[in-house]
């Protein structure tokens, strides 16, 4: 699987995509955003790219803080005993949740 971007529906039931390209001419990629016209994706530009893109970055932290909170639910910890984790994962995981206990 690739990631192609954040999918979000607007308000009015509209598809925005909030994804990455190259910058042309270097080496750094800038954020981009899409809105689905006649089942195409077509650049989102000027005032209404910047409104959007704000709204759309509020949203992906938004899903982080939801996603972050199903990790850490007990449910989840139950869930991922029975699931080998790597090693090096693991003492991550582990080290988090005894800095998070002090």
């Amino acid at each position: 699987m690739t990631t192609q971007g954040l999918l979000v529906k607007g308000t009015d039931g509209e598809n925005y995509l909030l994804t990455t390209e190259p910058n042309r001419g270097t080496h750094t990629h800038r954020l981009v955003v899409l809105k689905k016209v006649n089942d195409r994706w077509k650049s989102v530009e000027g005032t209404e790219e910047l409104a959007c893109r704000e709204r759309l970055i509020g949203a992906f932290v938004d899903f982080f803080v939801d996603l972050c909170r199903v990790l850490n639910s007990s449910d989840y910890q139950q869930a991922s005993e029975g699931i080998p984790i790597k090693p090096s994962i693991r003492v991550r995981m582990d080290a988090r949740r005894a800095h998070a206990g002090k």
